[in-house]
């Protein structure tokens, strides 16, 4: 009668170890981890390849501002800001950063608050330092 006893609670233990082990498997498989959120916050910019459906690379600078709108910020090089775009199928929020090369989208990325913020920062000039 022990042994039965003693086998009932280890197969009770095994039965409920599987129980949780299952159960934690199958919340991991439901909210699988947000690649966009995690590389935007570890490299603060992630590659963008379109912009909806008509914004890509190769697209004329007109057609950015037709179908985009005018943009947040544009920075003396030319490059323009969308600021509170979020990646489709994602919680990523940023910054869109659009660049031209010849009056066309040469490459587009998703920039965190902090990045934008830095690439809108006046370039400051070299303090001029009296050398004896």
């Amino acid at each position: 009668m022990k042994t039965s006893v003693a086998y009932s609670f280890r197969l009770a233990a095994v039965a409920v170890t599987l129980t949780f082990a299952t159960a934690s498997a199958s919340a991991n498989d439901t909210h699988p981890p947000d690649r966009a959120v995690e590389l935007l916050a570890r490299f603060g910019t992630i590659p963008v390849d379109a912009a909806g459906p008509y914004v890509e690379i190769g697209t004329f600078r007109i057609q950015v501002m037709t179908k985009l709108g005018p943009p947040s910020a544009k920075l003396p090089d030319g490059t323009w800001l969308y600021r509170g775009l979020d990646v489709e199928n994602s919680d990523a929020h940023g910054t869109l950063v659009v660049r031209f090369v010849n009056g066309r989208v040469s490459s587009m990325s998703l920039v965190a608050p902090a990045v934008a913020m830095e690439m809108m920062a006046p370039a400051t000039a070299p303090s001029k330092r009296a050398w004896n």
